[in-house]
């Protein structure tokens, strides 16, 4: 069966200059005819080029995307008539078109479904992007899919701002909203990307909490004599030598061990990870027979500051700090940050450089504190 063919066509009526826009349409084609339908977005001369899309504007990524999601939506429509093993009309185009983007689910309704709907994502994912539904209820300002604007959005930052202080939790509920207000324009519920042309600060990176060596040692050298308790430090102190999240160590396989090496996939990615068990490492293993003595992250974290307390640490102590504990003894001793970053299973290395950049920072503001600056 034909299906037509949709590719982009900047500036058909060559109206664009360096001072003039011009505009960015779909082109349709089929059995030598063709329709054009607008994208909505315009650009000067020099902020095109056919392969690239967008290019030298403030919000270049943002609007490759929004394109990207309106001639996807255009194919998954053509290729549904397809399977649906109904013929290709060129008049098909306009109905589409026009025809009313409405739903019976309020966009609330919608997130929740989606999210449940996904494979894609793990169990942990669904339940964190799941808080996104609590906080648009709260919010109250965004629950029709008639609601999502560009005002309703800063309104939603606003509000966020007023309930947290801290900004990467702000930047995590704008994540998720985003991607599923780009769903919604996918499935033709959107017409246009709310975020088009904001930026939303993901947060300093000063927030990140981690253990210096003597810290560490500290931690890992207290004396104990609480069996649940000393348990609690071989697991923390486990994840420090290895880098481990939570959920990952919950689910350590001994089995997996070759040669000292443990390679796995995180639990919250799926990105592998690759780490060579050290003495100390296998020390806390064999102790367990191979077997972490796991309890839950809610009593794991209230014991480990008890833990602390014991070993005269002062900072809030979580799980979590394990692993940003690894990550800056790791780039402290000389480890190549590309190295670091395969250890701790991130996609992308930017993820990493942020502990060189706070490693770096608390160099030199110890070294401000020596010169008496």
């Amino acid at each position: 069966m034909k299906t037509p063919t949709f590719r982009f066509v900047f500036d058909r009526k060559k109206q664009a200059t360096k001072k003039t826009k011009g505009l960015v349409q779909i082109e349709v084609c089929f059995n030598r005819q063709r329709k054009w339908i607008s994208t909505g977005i315009k650009l000067y001369s020099d902020q095109w080029k056919d392969r690239q899309m967008a290019v030298n504007h403030p919000q270049s990524m943002q609007l490759n995307d929004s394109l990207n999601l309106q001639i996807g939506a255009l194919r998954d429509w053509a290729n549904d008539l397809a399977k649906s093993g109904i013929d290709f009309e060129m008049g098909m185009v306009q109905r589409f078109i026009d025809a009313p983007k409405t739903s019976d689910e309020t966009f609330i309704d919608y997130v929740e479904r989606k999210i449940s709907e996904r494979k894609d994502i793990r169990d942990s994912t669904k339940k964190t992007q799941s808080k996104l539904i609590g906080a648009l209820k709260e919010f109250g300002g965004i629950a029709y899919f008639s609601d999502i604007s560009q005002s309703s959005v800063m309104a939603f930052d606003r509000w966020l701002h007023g309930k947290y202080s801290v900004q990467s939790t702000i930047h995590s509920y704008h994540k998720f909203l985003k991607i599923y207000a780009n769903m919604a324009i996918k499935d033709g519920l959107l017409k246009s990307d709310p975020y088009l042309g904001m930026r939303i600060d993901r947060g300093k990176t000063s927030d990140i909490k981690y253990l210096t060596e003597e810290e560490f040692s500290k931690f890992e050298t207290a004396d104990i004599a609480d069996p649940s308790l000393c348990r609690v430090r071989d697991m923390f102190v486990f994840q420090c030598l290895t880098g481990m999240a939570y959920s990952d160590m919950a689910q350590f396989d001994s089995s997996k061990v070759e040669n000292g090496v443990y390679k796995a996939h995180r639990q919250k990615t799926g990105e592998t990870f690759i780490i060579l068990l050290t003495d100390k490492a296998k020390a806390v293993l064999d102790k367990y027979g191979g077997h972490l003595p796991i309890i839950s992250n809610q009593k794991y974290n209230l014991y480990l500051k008890t833990v602390a307390a014991i070993a005269g640490i002062s900072k809030p102590m979580t799980s979590h700090m394990a692993r940003h504990t690894f990550a800056t003894l790791m780039l402290s001793k000389g480890a190549k940050i590309q190295n670091v970053a395969k250890m701790l299973g991130h996609a992308d290395i930017a993820t990493t450089q942020i502990y060189a950049k706070v490693l770096a920072k608390d160099v030199l503001e110890d070294f401000k504190k020596v010169q008496g600056v």
